[in-house]
């Protein structure tokens, strides 16, 4: 399969994320005016309803439902130029038609619903509409197809072809909202198969000729039966409670991780939720809500910091993303019984 043909406009595109993070304000502009116009974007914009570029900068500034306008497309990801230790996060986000993951080359990483999956090459992922998740494309050799398909394509020829697989069936018949069956994982063993038809699926979506629709559902059929008859495939199920307990495991993390920067707007945006939806959800899973969970970290660490490094107590609210060290003392005082100078020097006359 020549892959670098099918992905030219994705690579180009990534190059143009890459040049826009590191891009000083004033080009920014320009950056951005070319990836609006970019050809990835002018093609996605006719397969699907997104939240315009700043999805793909990882940013999601509402909750919108990503909405397929055709029956079918194919979108190769885009890949990352940054170095390979750095991850570049995706926004969770959902939408509202099932979606194959191929993962033709390198690796993928993926979390669905909390739950954090590495993909390598031949693995194949198919996902109910509606499943929140987000992608991590981790490198530039790195080459991963999705493909998109309404509900209502899947009636018909292949419809009947799920009938003798009560696994697959059971899947398919659970469209809509989070159900317990959330995502199939494909293991290939032979993954020639599945690329040759990929190869021919493109090519027809690509030339568009007479009956071009009739002919992708022909091959579609052949895929779903190379995947299911010669792959080991595994269905997934999640239950409400386990999909929460592995959310807020990750959202706590994020907070951790983004302690001195975390903004509520911004990580209800990153998790696909409503802001105020984020404070109950965080209320009733723990007890606190943002502020009160974000405080307490920052005064753990505040804390731990004291007791553990030579830090001076502005370096430490700094680092925090604290700016009035009145305030930190307040606080501090109301959790600790005393100021931060004082239970440092008490904690380390303990060590004596």
């Amino acid at each position: 399969m020549d892959i670098e043909k099918w992905f030219t406009p994705a690579i180009e595109m990534g190059q143009l994320i890459n040049e826009y993070r590191s891009a000083p304000p004033e080009k920014k502009e320009e950056l951005e005016l070319l990836i609006k116009d970019s050809a990835y974007l002018m093609r996605l914009h006719t397969m699907q309803s997104y939240s315009s570029a700043d999805f793909l900068r990882g940013l999601m500034p509402d909750q919108k439902v990503n909405s397929i306008k055709r029956d079918f497309f194919l979108n190769p990801a885009i890949p990352s130029y940054n170095r390979r230790n750095t991850i570049n996060k995706m926004c969770y986000h959902r939408h509202d038609y099932l979606e194959f993951i191929f993962v033709l080359r390198g690796s993928y990483v993926q979390s669905i619903n909390g739950i954090l999956h590495e993909h390598k090459a031949g693995d194949v992922c198919l996902l109910n509409p509606n499943v929140i998740h987000r992608d991590e494309v981790s490198g530039p050799d790195d080459r991963v197809l999705f493909m998109g398909l309404s509900p209502s394509f899947l009636k018909g020829e292949l419809s009947r072809f799920f009938a003798p697989h009560s696994e697959i069936a059971a899947f398919m018949q659970e469209q809509y909202g989070r159900t317990d069956q959330q995502y199939i994982l494909f293991q290939s063993n032979d993954f020639s198969m599945v690329c040759r038809l990929l190869e021919k699926i493109m090519e027809e979506d690509d030339q568009k000729l007479p009956g071009h629709h009739l002919v992708i559902k022909g091959y579609l059929i052949r895929l779903f039966g190379v995947l299911i008859e010669n792959n080991s495939f595994t269905c997934h199920y999640q239950s409400k409670s386990e999909i929460e307990e592995n959310l807020l495991a990750e959202i706590l993390k994020y907070m951790q991780d983004h302690i001195d920067t975390v903004k509520r707007d911004e990580l209800a945006a990153f998790f696909h939720f409503n802001p105020d939806y984020l404070n109950r959800f965080l209320l009733r899973k723990t007890g606190c809500n943002y502020s009160s969970l974000l405080r307490s970290m920052r005064l753990e660490s505040a804390a731990d910091q004291l007791k553990n490094t030579d830090k001076s107590v502005n370096e430490i609210i700094n680092d925090l993303g604290i700016s009035n060290k009145g305030y930190f003392n307040r606080i501090f005082s109301e959790k600790y019984a005393m100021l931060p100078g004082a239970y440092r020097k008490e904690w380390r006359s303990l060590k004596i």
